[in-house]
């Protein structure tokens, strides 16, 4: 058992992690193949 959860965490700590989506949608005025918006909390526009 201890293997087990052993593994299983050091699984865990390898994989890449997932990004969580947020709202707010895209700007009209992004370049192409990418989406650009406000982040509220810095007031600082980014693009994925």
């Amino acid at each position: 058992m201890t293997r087990l959860i052993l593994a299983l965490s050091l699984l865990a700590l390898t994989m890449p992690q997932v990004a969580n989506a947020h709202g707010g949608g895209c700007r009209k005025s992004s370049p192409p193949g990418q989406c650009c918006h406000m982040d509220n909390s810095t007031g600082v526009v980014h693009c994925h």
